[in-house]
């Protein structure tokens, strides 16, 4: 957008020249989940930093400090007539709370649902013709009637296997979640004080609004976009795969463009 490819009436308050009419930094769609966090009477990764756990990580790979948090988690329906999973579940065994950045102070579990297949979408736009300056984000979280029924219907899956006999004998109660019984008022009051991203973001530069089959800009000679932007709508899971795959076929379709090119180059010689 600050080069001049972007909505026109988006570049226009910052006088930036408009080279290309394009919608960039709009439809954007992230993954947001809600984790609820339980206390524990189990040793949990809160401990896990011990010179003991770090010579077995050292010595033998092995350990609790080989754990990537998300160390299980499944996909579901959370109504019948759904052609694939609405929800992707996540559960560390230690407390994760306020992104991340809440201190684990005792032992604990967090798990709860994620939205695979949003139906909002929000926008990047600029902040500033400063390319120093940070962009504006907005997500626009949850803000379809089905996004928010998926989260509130996923919430109380959460619940229902928080009570569960396999885990009375670990849980020993709310450390940042809500009571079984509550209401879906308090419910939805919760899912919006602590939804957070997976920071998944996709879908800016879109093919078919942005770029064409081949990534390359519209409009633009030599320009292509190579990353999760150019999803016309996110995936129903994790995007380090898919990006990858994406990286992996853009290079197929550059190396097919510099052979044709220089074939063409040979042939008017």
């Amino acid at each position: 957008m600050l080069s001049g490819i972007g909505p026109a009436e988006a570049l226009a308050p910052f006088g930036i020249e408009v080279k290309k009419d394009l919608p960039v930094g709009q439809g954007l769609q992230d993954h947001c989940m809600l984790l609820m966090n339980w206390a524990a009477d189990y040793e949990s990764l809160m401990t896990a930093a011990t010179p003991e756990n770090v010579e077995q990580l050292q010595t033998e790979g092995t350990g609790p400090l080989t754990s990537n948090i998300a160390e299980a988690g499944g996909f579901i329906r959370t109504r019948p007539g759904l052609n694939a999973p609405d929800c992707q579940f996540h559960c560390a065994p230690v407390l994760f709370y306020q992104e991340g950045l809440g201190p684990a102070v005792e032992h604990g579990v967090a798990f709860g649902p994620g939205l695979v297949k949003p139906t909002s979408r929000g926008a990047v736009t600029l902040r500033t013709a400063n390319p120093h300056s940070k962009p504006r984000i907005i997500h626009n979280y949850l803000t379809s009637d089905e996004d928010r029924a998926t989260m509130l219907a996923g919430a109380r899956v959460a619940l229902e296997i928080s009570q569960q006999d396999a885990l009375k004998d670990f849980i020993t109660g709310e450390f940042l979640a809500p009571t079984p019984d509550v209401s879906d008022d308090d419910l939805w009051d919760y899912v919006t004080a602590n939804t957070m991203t997976i920071y998944h973001p996709t879908s800016t530069c879109a093919i078919g609004p942005v770029v064409d089959p081949r990534l390359r800009v519209h409009g633009i000679q030599g320009l292509r976009v190579v990353d999760a932007s150019v999803m016309p709508s996110i995936v129903r899971g994790n995007t380090n795969a898919p990006v990858i795959m994406i990286a992996e076929k853009a290079a197929d379709l550059i190396r097919e463009d510099a052979t044709t090119f220089a074939e063409d180059i040979a042939a008017t010689a």
